[in-house]
């Protein structure tokens, strides 16, 4: 009889039972460190198995590879771990660790998978959505909002689970983005807010209509008649509501901003170089806008990614596997 396949991490010499993976390997180990770490062990140790041989212990044959169980024992013994270094390999981990109810593990492995937002959203969230995890389903659904549309939820490799993956699953995360972006919108064309004593930029208008704009952002305060100015009016408010003319290479920046906005309804979009460098290069141009220009565009970047931040935070996905979420559907 050929000698079996054993793993070198898992060779035990006192070994009262063997766990043989899906690809033939065995693992030779503790029943009571098994018994411990999973309520599912302890039954599946009292069941019909293949009848141990002399000195050799019993042995369970089980779904999982060798690696996954590699993985999976690390957490069981004190042992060195790796990182996890690929999401298939931690969702693998995740998976066996769910089916043999190590509720530990499960909790140490759903925090690796944080590590995983910022580059794979997608997959993340249709985990999350799999196995049920609110807290992070709702933090992949909102990274998936500095993702363009449409193809945010469509890529050209879908991830694996989408092969189980309901489709009111994604559904749920384009109404999100949708309402997301309706809100970002409101907040960005709010230009009433550019102007207000909070950002200490008033207008102050005199009692015959003349309003003073000196104190006031750099696209509004030139009075250059070689920097265009913009067809489109603004009504911002300082002692009165006024109505202004921006220049136009702000215009532009403003027109940009608000379609990209649409795509990607997420704070940092306003900051997009592709989007600031041009509208500085064209204001440099300007003698009265140049000097200030950057220093202005910035600053009410950063006041406006705040304010369309905090207006989508207000915003809550809807999940169906939640309790009392949306549509009275229960966990």
């Amino acid at each position: 009889m050929p000698e079996p396949n054993v793993s070198p991490l898992f060779n035990h010499a006192k070994a009262d039972i063997i766990l043989r993976s899906s690809d033939g390997v065995e693992f030779r180990l503790h029943e009571v460190i098994l018994e411990m770490a999973s309520p599912i062990f302890c039954d599946m140790f009292t069941l019909p198995q293949e009848a141990s041989q002399g000195d050799r212990a019993q042995v369970v044959d089980v779904s999982e590879t060798a690696r996954t169980l590699e993985d999976l024992l690390s957490f069981c013994y004190p042992m060195e771990r790796s990182e996890f270094l690929q999401l298939s390999r931690l969702r693998a981990v995740l998976h066996a660790a769910m089916k043999y109810d190590m509720a530990f593990l499960v909790k140490i492995l759903k925090r690796n998978l944080t590590l995983f937002l910022p580059s794979e959203p997608l997959r993340i969230y249709a985990i999350a959505c799999l196995t049920e995890d609110r807290d992070l389903a709702r933090a992949a659904a909102k990274r998936l909002l500095d993702c363009p549309f449409p193809g945010f939820a469509f890529p050209p490799n879908p991830p694996p689970e989408y092969d189980i993956l309901p489709a009111t699953v994604l559904q749920t995360v384009h109404e999100y983005r949708e309402k997301c972006a309706e809100a970002a919108r409101a907040v960005f064309l709010d230009h009433k807010w550019m102007c207000s004593e909070a950002r200490g930029r008033t207008i102050s208008v005199s009692k015959k209509g003349n309003a003073n704009l000196s104190q006031t952002w750099a696209w509004l305060a030139c009075d250059s008649v070689s920097c265009a100015k913009s067809p489109t009016s603004l009504n911002v408010h300082g002692q009165r509501n006024c109505t202004v003319y921006p220049r136009a290479w702000w215009q532009k920046y403003s027109d940009s901003a608000a379609k990209e906005l649409a795509l990607r309804p997420f704070g940092s979009t306003l900051a997009r170089a592709e989007l600031t460098e041009p509208a500085i290069a064209e204001a440099a141009k300007c003698k009265t806008c140049g000097p200030k220009a950057a220093e202005d565009l910035k600053e009410y970047i950063d006041a406006m990614v705040k304010r369309v931040d905090e207006a989508i935070s207000k915003i809550e996905i809807t999940l169906s596997f939640v309790k009392g979420d949306g549509k009275g559907n229960t966990a």
